[in-house]
Formats: structure tokens, sequence, C-alpha cells
């Protein structure tokens, strides 16, 4: 079990699966990602690509985003999500399959977070980055203009460079795992990047 960390829902436990497949980031460290992006995250869209247990998206609900998607394809994982959208009451989109194949989706979001497995950023580098910059660019992106995508990563293996549409500005670090943010390049900016 887990616990949401902040919000209206602040100490509410959120049910999670056994299993390397789903990996749902320590209490702790969700916390220190949401206190990046804000603790009031009213009027907030998110997106939650391989959503897992889809704690971030309840942790931004729970701050006041007005509507979440969650995208996934384990059965066992929607089941999971469904569990705990229903304990807490909440509502939210869930769209079931490949999140290299995304469907149409009503966007713009202002907050999408991207969590594949590890062993992704070594077997399908190439469509992670096809699908990072695909939220950024095209005739209608998925990303709003001040947009942040968050990435987590294993440590080392994803630096966000030479994604097109998209630069990052941060890197969050805790141990094994990494949190890289992302947003659109400002015109004539360098990489301003930043590391904790």
């Amino acid at each position: 079990m887990i616990r949401i960390t902040g919000g209206r829902w602040r100490g509410r436990r959120l049910a999670t699966r056994r299993g390397a497949d789903t990996r749902p980031s320590a209490d702790a460290y969700r916390e220190t990602i949401m206190t990046i992006l804000g603790p009031d995250l009213t009027g907030v869209e998110v997106l939650d690509v391989f959503a897992g247990t889809g704690a971030f998206s309840f942790e931004c609900l729970s701050r006041g985003a007005t509507r979440a998607v969650l995208v996934e394809r384990s059965r066992a994982a929607l089941t999971v999500i469904r569990s705990n959208l229903a304990e807490l009451g909440a509502e939210a989109q869930i769209v079931p399959g490949d999140a290299y194949r995304l469907p149409p989706l009503p966007g713009p979001f202002d907050i999408v977070f991207v969590a594949p497995p590890y062993p992704h950023f070594q077997s399908d580098g190439q469509r992670i980055h096809a699908l990072l910059s695909s939220l950024a660019v095209g005739d209608a992106p998925l990303l709003g203009e001040d947009g942040t995508v968050v990435v987590q990563a294993a440590t080392g293996a994803f630096h966000g460079r030479g994604i097109a549409g998209l630069e990052p500005v941060r890197t969050k670090r805790f141990g094994r795992s990494e949190f890289v943010f992302l947003e659109r390049p400002e015109e004539g900016s360098g990489d301003g990047s930043t590391n904790d």
C-alpha cells in the first residue's frame, strides 16, 4: 500500500499490485515531485502514460486537478486503478491500450507523466523518444503551451535531450530512480536544465 501525500485525500491509501511491471514511486518521491509541480493544481489537466497504479494522477486530483486521463495496457493494473478510483470516489478517464500508440485524446494537457517500465529505456528508447515528441509537435499536440512532461526512469537511463519540441529543464534524483522534467523550449534558449 502507498498513500496520497497531499490535498483533500492526503493520507488515503492506494492499492498496488505485486510484480515488476508496475513500479509505484515511494511516497516521499511523489511528494517531492508534486511540490515541484505546485501544491495547488486547481484547474490542471493531467495525462498519465504507463499509469500503473495511477498514483500520480490521484496525487494531482487530490490537489485540485480537474481532469485526469490514465493510459495503461496491463489488465491487472487497470483493475487496481479502477479499485482506487472507486475507493476514493474519484472520476478519471481510463484508456486501456498501448502507450506507444495513443488513440486520439482530448487535449491539451498541463502535466503529462510518462513512466515506462525501466527496461524500456534500453529496448525501446527510440519509441520513448517518438512518444515524447508526439506530445509536443503536430497539428494538435497533447501538451499545452506551458505544459510540463515528467519522465520517470532509472538513474542515468534517460537524459531528455534530442527530443523534438521538448527540452529538459530539471532532473530530480532519488537513488536508483530519477525524474526528468521537460518543457517546450523558449526561443533562443539553450539547455537550461538543473540537477538535484
